[in-house]
């Protein structure tokens, strides 16, 4: 068990009227709110989490998780900067190379140097230091703000950084700047293989204590239910179907062939597979976000079953809920971050009332 607080969060799309769910999510006892940073699918992350910032006064916040190609890394500096003048001390970094983020506008994904090289600005620049960064025509020039102790920015404390590296290279990697890496939940041997990388990648970066302080989060979801016939309900339809659709359509997106995933999604793979042929594949890439992780488009709906619910989510009592969240604890994680699984008062509510108190 690690010696560390246990924490869990929640994922939050950025919409105007945030504010709410925040103040709901904060009071169930979770310790912090991260907010989809999706161009063309919700709404702009940094003014929602200015919202959060208002609305809340202990949990930490930040973009869940942004990307390189999303803005400048000075103006990812910027805005986190800013943040952290109206949350002082609540303010974390997250980061990935853009999976959704940038399929949802055509683009790929970006490379892991230049998540890295993102990151290094972004890092120095809220330290107060001076950057140097590519200005085009083989130029560099120096970064740094202008006015640190004015009324615009705070860089009086530390803003950890988050890195989301689901496979092997890219936890290596982050061994070299990571506060906290993002994997997915898989078992304690596979925290400990991440935990592996990381030392591996800390060393080869000289980090100070080869990175035995660098935090494991977990990206997941869970759904209280007290009986099995709740998973025939369009309720639970609602809240889970959202994952179950995201899943099907990373995997079809990231895979050609059925054996190169897990076994328990095949089925929905192949079938989602042909959906996905069938579509114009010069304008797939917008179709593929509709109601990304909040609702589920009508004509995907049959994906949506008791079983594949059960794929992207631990689904029981909330026993079966606690045992799941503490088994991760047990195995070396330090956060958890949860998806809002539907209407958010009714989820904030169990989660608060029935889960949370039992992981302190």
């Amino acid at each position: 068990m690690s010696d560390r607080d246990f924490q869990v969060g929640v994922y939050v799309d950025a919409h105007p009227a945030i504010a709410e769910q925040a103040r709901a999510i904060e009071r169930a006892g979770f310790d912090h709110v991260w907010v989809y940073d999706s161009p063309l699918v919700f709404s702009d992350p940094y003014m929602a989490l200015l919202d959060v910032a208002r609305a809340t006064d202990r949990v930490l916040i930040g973009p869940g998780v942004t990307q390189p190609h999303a803005r400048p890394a000075h103006a990812t500096a910027q805005a986190l900067g800013t943040l952290a003048k109206v949350a002082p001390g609540r303010v974390a970094f997250g980061i990935g190379i853009g999976n959704s983020a940038s399929w949802s506008v055509g683009q790929r994904p970006a490379t892991l140097d230049e998540m890295h090289e993102h990151i290094r600005i972004v890092q120095g620049m809220l330290r107060g230091e001076t950057v140097d960064h590519d200005v085009g025509g083989g130029r560099r020039a120096p970064l740094r703000f202008i006015h640190p102790d004015g009324r615009w920015i705070d860089l009086s404390r530390p803003v950890p950084t988050w890195v989301s590296a689901f496979g092997p290279v890219g936890q290596r990697r982050a061994g070299a700047n990571a506060d906290v890496v993002l994997i997915r939940w898989e078992g304690a041997e596979r925290v400990a293989e991440a935990k592996a990388r990381l030392a591996e990648g800390a060393r080869a970066a000289g980090r100070p204590g080869g990175g035995a302080d660098i935090g494991i989060g977990t990206v997941y979801c869970v759904y209280p239910i007290d009986d099995e016939a709740e998973l025939e309900t369009a309720e639970a339809r609602a809240a889970l179907g959202p994952m179950v659709v995201s899943r099907l359509r990373y995997l079809t997106a990231n895979h050609e062939h059925a054996d190169e995933v897990p076994e328990h999604f095949r089925p929905g793979f192949v079938a989602y597979q042909e959906h996905r042929a069938s579509l114009d594949p010069v304008e797939r890439h917008l179709d593929n976000y509709r109601g990304y992780l909040v609702h589920t488009p009508p004509d995907l709906e049959s994906f949506v079953t008791p079983e594949t619910m059960r794929t992207v989510a631990t689904i029981g009592s909330p026993d079966e809920i606690v045992a799941e969240l503490l088994e991760m604890r047990d195995a070396g994680v330090d956060h958890v971050t949860l998806q809002l699984a539907g209407p958010p008062a009714g989820w904030c509510a169990r989660m608060g009332e029935r889960v949370l108190p039992r992981l302190r």
